[in-house]
């Protein structure tokens, strides 16, 4: 087992350990993190376009114009979407409103455009969380009279000869953060233009709805991993989370009792963006892939109509039984999750033949070409290539062939390989790449297919064996005697809630412990808990590493894992999650 710390300087000072953790993790305001409120919210009007986007918007309302949401197909889309409607109806509630979705992992204009031209036309047209760069259907819109509105977060992007793409279309608004010079903070996702854009409604109308809203910015934010080190973002996913309300949003949440224990319960106390990253936004993810149209619509209805009576799906329904939209969709999002879990492991099945026959493992980066005819979803590319990573512990690419033969698709990597922390960065600073957009161990990207050879030779003659070489960064390396283990230990964990998108857990090795005192669990019997010190380390459903330590009692344990703080009949005490482990004669010494 490899590890190194994450930082030159480990964070031992028992008073600060906190506030030193989160600065070493790029919170530059510590004060307004730990203790985060409006003043950290930034003045919606600088946004460009705002105000001209809220003309536009409210003309048509007043005008009782035919309007038409495009519900982008992830998280973000459902949230970004649901406020602004939300919004809306709190106002105008007679306001002529209609929506649509994706049937695949579409974005924007670009499926919908032939609809909204020659079956369906409306007056306006509202894009949340996409279309920033849609310039050529903007203006077959207008040919039809059709103004578009786009609120959106995503970067600039750029056309085949390196100039910014801009829409000058008179009948369309683009308001973006990331094209706003005078908006400094750029990890706001769709939710949160969104929610900055009902602002400036409330401005204009004299009113002050927006804030009812703000548990959809926070669901949104964290399910598009939106870094909280800005002070703005942080303060509205914390403000979201002890603001529940959503009844959408609510029975995601009260389904998820079992893992969610007490904060699954009105008022949801307690709920963190991790809890929210692990339990909730995969529900409203696995609906976005590998859903029915049914099921994606139903979802948008039980945020914005939760109650809303919908034909029942469960099983043995008959025609004429019903449940609410808001309780089929916290039914269905579990049923989606292992549907989706289903396609996944049957594409891995094929994309591993087509490694092995193909020999694609002598690359260093594994490029895997999928066809029409394999059906593999395009939504669940990021989560196969994952799972290639894990199996071969290499960086892959899964990628579809387009008509101009341009290779495009998901790449993932793993951010514990030693030489290669980044692979976004990689990608780019290769220059094969037309371009890699998103996170830098997952992003979409594009490559001409006849640049693809080159790219491999380069990266087999740049990278070695070593660069995939896991590598564990940590933030302490501790002896299970060392002193200040527990007291440090309790107080990060006692915080969960400072922790998750782009706030990274706090992750700890901890060397010699003792195999004296050991208790198997669970009734399985597949569970084991480890005492020593005042410390439980655990490890769940794994038998064997059971068998393991049961035959090795006389080693010492070495363990890589996370704190957690275990409260019971009033008592808190100390426990390690254990991620991975290494055992040692007691005699022999260290030496990583």
């Amino acid at each position: 087992m490899n590890y190194k710390l994450r930082n030159a300087i480990q964070p031992r000072d028992i008073e600060t350990c906190l506030e030193d953790i989160l600065t070493l993790r790029g919170v530059e305001d510590i004060e307004s993190f730990l203790n985060p409120s409006s003043k950290c919210e930034l003045n919606p009007f600088n946004l460009d376009n705002v105000e001209e986007g809220a003309e536009m918007l409210l003309n048509h309302l007043n005008r009782k114009s035919r309007i038409c949401f495009v519900v982008d197909c992830d998280a973000d889309g459902y949230t970004s979407s649901a406020i602004l409607w939300n919004y809306i109806k709190a106002i105008f509630p007679d306001a002529d409103l209609s929506f649509t979705v994706h049937d695949h992992k579409q974005h924007g204009l670009s499926d919908k455009i032939e609809w909204f031209t020659d079956v369906e036309q409306f007056d306006l047209v509202v894009c949340p969380d996409s279309a920033s760069y849609d310039v050529e259907h903007h203006l077959r819109l207008k040919e039809v009279n059709t103004d578009v509105l786009c609120l959106d977060h995503h970067e600039q992007m750029f056309d085949e000869d390196g100039n910014p793409i801009v829409s000058t279309a008179s009948n369309t608004v683009v308001i973006n953060n990331q094209l706003s010079p005078r908006y400094a903070n750029k990890t706001l996702c769709g939710a949160g233009v969104v929610y900055k854009f009902c602002q400036v409604l409330d401005t204009k109308l004299g009113i002050a709805q927006a804030g009812n809203f703000v548990d959809l910015v926070s669901l949104g934010l964290i399910a598009d991993v939106m870094k909280r080190t800005t002070s703005e973002t942080n303060y509205l996913m914390m403000k979201g989370l002890q603001n529940i309300k959503n009844g959408g949003l609510v029975a995601l949440i009260e389904a998820q009792s079992f893992s969610l224990k007490d904060k699954a319960s009105y008022p949801y106390l307690g709920l963190t963006p991790i809890d929210i990253a692990f339990y909730i936004a995969p529900l409203i993810n696995a609906i976005t892939r590998v859903g029915t149209i049914k099921e994606k619509e139903t979802m948008f209805y039980a945020f914005i109509e939760p109650n809303r009576v919908v034909q029942s799906t469960k099983r043995g329904a008959k025609e004429g039984d019903t449940e609410t939209a808001a309780g089929q969709t916290a039914r269905v999002g579990t049923n989606a999750k292992n549907r989706q879990n289903k396609i996944k492991e049957k594409a891995l099945d094929l994309i591993d033949f087509k490694i092995q026959k193909d020999d694609l493992l002598q690359n260093n980066i594994i490029v895997v070409e999928i066809d029409d005819e394999d059906n593999i979803p395009q939504e669940l590319s990021g989560l196969v290539a994952m799972a290639v990573v894990t199996k071969y512990h290499k960086p892959c690419l899964i990628a579809r062939r387009n008509s101009k033969d341009v290779l495009q698709g998901s790449m993932r990597s793993d951010s514990n390989f030693a030489e290669l922390p980044n692979f976004k960065e990689f990608l780019e600073n290769s220059n094969y790449f037309n371009f890699v957009a998103g996170h830098n161990a997952a992003a979409g990207y594009s490559i001409d297919a006849a640049k693809l050879n080159s790219f491999l030779n380069y990266s087999n003659t740049t990278l070695s064996e070593e660069s995939f070489k896991n590598c564990y960064l940590v933030d302490y390396i501790f002896k299970s005697s060392d002193s200040d283990l527990i007291p440090i230990g309790l107080k990060i964990a006692g915080c969960p809630e400072y922790f998750g998108n782009g706030i990274d857990e706090v992750k700890v090795v901890i060397e010699d412990i003792s195999l004296a005192n050991i208790m198997v669990m669970g009734a399985d019997k597949s569970s084991i808990k480890i005492s020593e010190g005042g410390i439980d380390f655990v490890k769940f459903k794994d038998t064997d590493f059971i068998d393991e330590v049961q035959n090795n009692r006389q080693k010492k344990l070495t363990v890589y894992g996370r704190l957690n703080l275990n409260e019971w009949a009033g008592r808190k005490s100390l426990q390690v999650f254990i991620d991975d482990y290494e055992l040692k004669d007691s005699s022999s010494k260290y030496d990583f």
